[in-house]
């Protein structure tokens, strides 16, 4: 009987040690959610576990009305049977007591709100600001509705009750939003943007100063774009790195150093030669024109050797690059056409190349005579038929300074003088032979009837440019620059015959041939003359 006592007590004792080892044991299995089975049948331990800092933070989002049905809403049963509600979150929104539509339309709110999230994207010193949504963002785990659905409503009793204890000790279950950006929009962005991502390598540069001093400006590395190895990039980090917010990426990229030209630009110390004309006529085109190119040649900066082009500093004179219609030049008369003036930012440059004896290697004169130089002085451009070019043939760079004040344009060539101080220049032009200006008259139909214009009368010139030469003060040489022919533009008079019959067209033809003006004023019943204002390009 003894024996039976002590066998019935061991066993009392062995169910006793065996009760408090499931009570030790089963909090940290569900705690640890390391049970293979819970794993498998309860959605709830693939949830992500929150601190409750964590999940107050999160907890700002607006919870939407407790009323779902209680079929939909996320409601955890505990091991008693009562129901308890629980913090469950994607992302950031608290889904606790949403149906399956408001869950849907939150997340669909969620991510209108990322995307438009700020992500910079650097390639070296150049970056560019975008968007998320222009990068295409989207989710992937489109099933974390109905996970978040699912949670403590799976699996039987046991699942069920793990579920339950990892809210109850590690706080609300948040559903991350898996992102991702698309890959045609994340290529449209780097096309997009290609010229502010690239940049070619660019040496140092000059500043010229109030005082007429120069301050160096730091060089650029240039930076060229690995497109598919940065598609990658960006796809990567919305994948494994983003979590909503400005974001940041550095591209992929190869770079090309600049070449340092500091000690060479470091040379330009000294004012080589300066060239001044007046080009306020009160023609606002024309002025705007002047302005506006010579805007185009200021800052140049010419290394030794190198050739600048009028036509290619300057551009197209054209309306889309700002350019004005403007009086010029063609077959003989004045004319609109875009860009009327900028001949007379190319002759005043032309004026301050030769004062700092630069090697000139194209220059046209004009047609006809400008009022603005004398013969020999001018130089005229043509878009494709006429440049003006010159030669930096000094052993240092080169800088060209524009100045336009007061109806007045300036030329100054900055560089290294290595002249002697007591050899100047100076340049004359001489006049070889002219051609008296002849008086025409003509008819034009568009006119109204007995109006008189007339313009042109411009004396035809032979000319030649010399530049001479002076050792202290004395007049040592002289050079030959140029030699220019300039056309005689006839005095027109132009008589409107608007609504003329035929009658009165042979009595104003038979005045003109007279070549009497009186006589056509007559003709015409004493029209008044009108002079033509002649800018010349």
């Amino acid at each position: 009987m003894e024996r039976k006592r002590r066998l019935i007590a061991g066993v009392i004792a062995i169910i006793l040690a065996l009760l408090m080892i499931i009570t030790l044991v089963l909090p940290a299995m569900a705690a640890e959610n390391t049970d293979s089975a819970g794993q498998a049948g309860a959605d709830t331990l693939n949830a992500v576990a929150v601190s409750s800092s964590s999940a107050e933070n999160s907890a700002q989002t607006e919870a939407v009305s407790s009323s779902s049905s209680a079929s939909e809403s996320l409601m955890v049963s505990s091991g008693s049977g009562s129901q308890k509600k629980y913090g469950i979150y994607i992302d950031n929104i608290n889904v606790t007591d949403m149906t399956r539509s408001q869950m849907k339309k939150a997340v669909e709110a969620r991510m209108k709100e990322l995307s438009d999230d700020v992500i910079v994207l650097y390639a070296g010193d150049n970056e560019v600001r975008t968007t998320a949504g222009a990068l295409g963002l989207t989710y992937t785990n489109q099933e974390v509705i109905e996970e978040a659905l699912s949670i403590g409503k799976k699996g039987n009793i046991f699942k069920r009750f793990l579920a339950d204890r990892q809210l109850e000790n590690n706080g609300p279950i948040v559903l991350d939003l898996n992102f991702a950006v698309s890959r045609s929009d994340v290529s449209a962005v780097l096309a997009k943007n290609a010229d502010a991502l690239n940049c070619s390598p660019q040496s140092n540069g000059v500043v010229l100063n109030a005082d007429n001093t120069f301050t160096l400006t730091p060089g650029k590395t240039g930076v060229a774009l690995n497109n598919k190895a940065s598609v990658q990039k960006i796809m990567d980090y919305f994948t494994n790195d983003w979590h909503g917010g400005e974001g940041g990426i550095t591209l992929s990229y190869s770079t090309t150093e600049y070449a340092d030209q500091s000690a060479e630009l470091s040379k330009i110390t000294d004012l080589l030669g300066s060239a001044t004309t007046g080009y306020q006529t009160g023609d606002t085109n024309h002025d705007t024109n002047v302005r506006l190119a010579a805007e185009h040649i200021n800052g140049t900066v010419l290394y030794p050797g190198e050739e600048f082009s009028a036509e290619k500093v300057i551009g197209p004179t054209t309306k889309e690059y700002g350019f004005l219609p403007g009086d010029t030049y063609e077959n003989g008369k004045v004319v609109e056409s875009y860009g009327g003036g900028v001949c007379q930012t190319t002759t005043t440059l032309y004026d301050a190349v030769l004062a700092a004896e630069l090697k000139v290697t194209e220059r046209h004169n004009h047609s006809y005579l400008v009022s603005y130089v004398e013969p020999g002085f001018d130089a005229s451009i043509s878009e494709g038929l006429m440049d003006f070019c010159f030669e930096n043939n000094t052993s240092a760079p080169i800088y060209i300074q524009a100045v336009t004040k007061n109806g007045y344009l300036t030329f100054n060539i900055y560089g290294e003088e290595t002249r002697d101080s007591d050899r100047t220049v100076s340049f004359e032009s001489r006049t070889l032979s002219t051609t008296d200006v002849e008086t025409t008259y003509e008819t034009d139909s568009s006119m109204p009837y007995g109006s008189i214009t007339v313009s042109g009368g411009i004396q035809g010139v032979e000319a030649e440019l010399y530049k001479e030469i002076y050792i202290g003060g004395q007049l040592n040489s002289e050079e030959l620059v140029n030699r220019s022919s300039y056309a005689m533009m006839p005095l027109t008079y132009t008589i409107g015959t608007e609504n003329a019959d035929s009658e009165t067209l042979q009595a104003i033809q038979a005045a003109i041939a007279t070549g009497d003006l009186a006589t056509i004023q007559t003709a015409v019943g004493n029209g008044s003359v009108v002079e033509s204002d002649v800018i010349e390009n």
